[in-house]
């Protein structure tokens, strides 16, 4: 019975996303029904068009590296039992902080620059995420309020350096000059604009998998988000490790802002995120917590993103019902957790 018990358990976590997105998918083909078009057509050209051919699976590729270094953010606080909801702002400032890098030094080889803009980017991003980090840490102030304030005060604060300190003397809307080759990220798909913002993503879920696997670092972490109280029995400062989850947060989506910046761009725009810090924390709420998953759902997310426009053009379907059938993808997680909630039972000990 136990074994049983844990196997319906884990095959649960497994279906309950797969699941969500099917339904999604399946009340999105009414709507596009609505519209009068056929759904299966659509949906053909949509991920046709974003992951059967070359250039849409480059586009796929471009769309899903910010949401997937945002995710990997999001995901590292729910580890640690906190909500960061800051994505957003964290992302501004990390393309921030890389195009500050980018447009400063000039002459520099690209093996030098480039590393030097993801460092500013990241460091800046993690001072975003370690602001609602100490608050709640020291202060005992709730990190989804502080973080979702500071989203605003991160965009607005960008479009205030482009529209006047950093602004293109000649620029006829707000952006920043042309950070330098120098420190733009290679593409890795010649004639598509697939930049290495998605390896850069790929490694980093790679070493977070290998940090909650194989490290004391990712058991703290863990022990931290699952019982503080034992945590602090155990002599984990629990404190110090919601300052560090948060800044590592932050840091990681401000390597997204970096690869819009660097990689997409080449400027620093105002409103350059078209809403990915939202987007990545459906992400790792979908993936129930694991970096795999995170992978692959921002890859969906990605070619949704992608195939939007093609299918709008192609086949008459406004970009809307895409953004729709995210909303009811998180809606029916979200329904699938007060499911288990109420089935699951947990196993009992051996």
């Amino acid at each position: 019975m136990h074994f049983v018990s844990v196997f319906v358990n884990r095959l649960l976590l497994v279906l309950s996303p797969m699941l969500a997105i099917a339904a999604a998918l399946l009340v999105g083909a009414g709507l596009i029904a609505l519209v009068g078009v056929n759904p299966f057509a659509a949906y053909a050209i949509l991920f046709n068009e974003s992951l059967a051919s070359y250039y849409g699976f480059g586009n796929t590729l471009t769309k899903m590296a910010p949401l997937l270094l945002t995710s990997l953010g999001v995901l590292v606080a729910l580890k640690a039992g906190q909500f960061n909801i800051g994505g957003e702002g964290q992302i501004y400032m990390g393309g921030l902080g890389s195009a500050i890098v980018g447009l400063s030094l000039r002459g520099l080889p690209a093996i030098v620059h480039v590393p030097l803009a993801l460092l500013g980017g990241f460091l800046l991003g993690a001072l975003w995420g370690l602001i609602p980090g100490y608050l709640k840490a020291v202060r005992g102030v709730n990190e989804v309020i502080t973080t979702l304030l500071l989203n605003y005060i991160g965009q607005n604060l960008v479009s205030y350096l482009v529209s006047a300190p950093l602004k293109d003397p000649n620029a006829p809307t707000p952006y920043s000059l042309a950070i330098a080759p120098s420190a733009q990220l290679p593409i890795l798909l010649p004639q598509t604009q697939t930049h290495a913002g998605i390896l850069i993503g790929l490694i980093a879920a790679l070493a977070l998998w290998i940090v909650f696997t194989q490290s004391s670092f990712g058991y703290r972490i863990e022990t931290v988000g699952q019982n503080p109280i034992a945590a602090r029995y155990a002599g984990i400062s629990v404190e110090r490790t919601i300052m560090l989850v948060m800044a590592l947060a932050g840091g990681l989506a401000g390597l997204a802002g970096c690869s819009e910046v660097l990689g997409l761009k080449y400027r620093l725009f105002e409103n350059f995120s078209p809403g990915y810090g939202f987007d990545a924390i459906a992400i790792a709420f979908l993936s129930r917590g694991s970096i795999p998953g995170v992978v692959l759902i921002s890859l969906f997310f990605g070619a949704l993103r992608a195939g939007a426009n093609v299918m709008q053009r192609s086949a008459g379907v406004p970009v809307t019902v895409v953004y729709a059938i995210q909303g009811l993808t998180v809606l029916f997680i979200a329904i699938s957790l007060v499911l288990e909630r109420r089935v699951v039972k947990p196993a009992p000990e051996a």
